[in-house]
């Protein structure tokens, strides 16, 4: 990065250079913001992760696949056809040929209609399944009277899957919202790097135009030979400084890359010119009285919390199930037959009194030990759920407080540092008035300015917070949108 040095300019055109001193000084970091580079701000780099980083495609993958799952629920109620032909044919004597096609249509209230087609033919069959020549036709319903007349398995197994479905939307919305709470404090490292190293970068160049001006204070007998070792000294501190926030600085470069991809699935380089923007996720824009509300909006949209609370609907589907167990086992069964091409209506009632086939079943264990097992094993598992939910639900009202409080502190830090940064920059400008006139040591002048830098670079790295306390209200309440302030 090339420095402009303002009073290099200064001095060229004839200012004295006690006045290009104070000119150079007056604009120490904190006041010059690095301009150089392609503007890379947070919002377009969170669009850029959400729409390409694997782990939000996974995300996308995990919420299919509860789809999926719940439209695999849903065919425990798909209508099933099944048809039969069944022929026996032995020393030219045609014994028997049966044909049966039947349409089953599982009804959400337990109940299944039984659509049916029956021909019979032959010289030898079973007496009971004589049929006209033309074929019989069979309409009927099956009801269950006792067990899963509430509930059955495939009707519990869609309840699941519902729930199923809606913890895949909870976890789809988890993992983006722990990407983007990580890939938030990476950018917030970045940025804070970005600015110790210009902060760095400024301070070796105050050094160095320092040292200069020491010699040629040495040369013109104004200052003691051992003030130049003291210059050369502070320049090779600053030196070694800039060094390290360089290091720092690829590092963290390295470390945003990672979530950079493109729409092909193909990792991408961060461009060597970025350099990082605030813009959006800076401070303010989040008022400490919508806590409550940020509490509420928690208790519905945390990813965790939605998790769980789809369990315990899981595990209450289970429980009713289990419930349904205690009772005997009973089903009847009733249709009406007609023979194919009968004038007379279907539903006719003298008809069906006189063409129907009708059962009855009952079953039921006689001491209930699966079952009560099975009732007190669910019960056990919805109670284990219900804990977890309102333990989770507590931890979630309290991380919500924590990142609150994190913003609102940082405000007030923000504030009280860049009055340090201020403040520290007014005691450096006076330090060098007092040392252009001798009233001060090159040494005293150092540590005023060593505060400039060191206040500085506490500002650069509690601006580096503020990305990732807002990623962390985000990733607390569930709502991503929080991460960026809307204009």
């Amino acid at each position: 990065m090339t420095l402009t040095i303002p009073w290099a300019r200064a001095q060229s055109q004839g200012t004295p250079p006690r006045d290009s001193a104070r000119l150079r000084t007056s604009m120490l970091v904190g006041t010059i913001v690095d301009t150089a580079g392609t503007p890379f701000p947070f919002p377009a780099f969170v669009d850029v992760v959400l729409a390409h980083h694997p782990v939000s495609q996974q995300a996308r993958l995990v919420a299919e696949q509860a789809r999926a799952e719940l439209r695999q629920a849903w065919g425990a109620f798909d209508p099933k056809l099944v048809a039969s032909w069944d022929q026996k044919r032995f020393g030219g004597t045609e014994y028997f040929k049966y044909f049966d096609a039947e349409m089953k249509i599982p009804l959400p209230i337990g109940a299944d209609v039984t659509l049916a087609f029956d021909r019979t033919m032959g010289r030898y069959f079973n007496p009971d399944r004589r049929t006209t020549g033309a074929g019989t036709f069979s309409a009927g319903i099956s009801l269950p009277l006792g067990q899963r007349i509430i509930t059955d398995e495939r009707r519990t197994a869609l309840q699941q899957a519902r729930a199923a479905r809606d913890a895949g939307d909870a976890e789809r919305v988890g993992l983006l919202n722990k990407l983007l709470f990580s890939a938030a404090k990476d950018y917030g490292t970045w940025y804070e790097m970005w600015r110790r190293r210009a902060i760095a970068q400024e301070g070796e160049a105050l050094a160095d135009f320092r040292l200069q001006a020491v010699r040629q204070r040495v040369a013109n007998g104004e200052s003691a030979p051992i003030d130049t070792i003291e210059a050369m000294l502070e320049l090779q501190r600053r030196q070694v400084t800039r060094y390290e926030t360089e290091a720092s600085f690829f590092v963290a470069t390295l470390n945003l890359t990672a979530y950079l991809w493109d729409s092909e699935g193909r990792p991408v380089a961060l461009p060597g010119d970025a350099k990082p923007v605030l813009d959006g996720v800076e401070r303010g824009g989040i008022d400490a009285t919508r806590l409550a509300g940020l509490i509420d909006q928690a208790t519905r949209r945390n990813p965790d919390l939605l998790k769980v609370q789809a369990k315990v609907k899981q595990a209450e589907a289970e429980r009713l199930l289990a419930t349904q167990g205690l009772i005997p086992l009973a089903e009847a069964k009733l249709a009406g037959l007609a023979q194919r091409g009968a004038d007379e209506t279907f539903f006719s009632r003298d008809r069906l009194d006189n063409n129907y086939k009708a059962a009855l079943s009952v079953s039921t264990p006689v001491l209930f030990l699966k079952e009560r097992g099975k009732f007190g094993a669910t019960g056990a598992k919805l109670e284990f759920q219900e804990y977890e939910r309102d333990r989770l639900q507590r931890d979630v009202e309290f991380d919500v407080r924590a990142a609150m409080f994190d913003l609102t502190n940082l405000e007030r830090l923000l504030d009280r540092q860049t009055a340090n940064v201020r403040n520290a920059r007014l005691l450096r400008d006076a330090e060098q008035v007092r040392f252009e006139n001798g009233e001060s040591t090159l040494l005293i002048l150092n540590l005023r300015e060593r505060l400039v830098l060191d206040e500085a670079a506490k500002l650069a790295s509690l601006q580096g917070k503020v990305a990732a306390a807002r990623g962390a209200l985000a990733l607390a309440t569930g709502d991503r949108t929080l991460l960026i302030i809307s204009r």
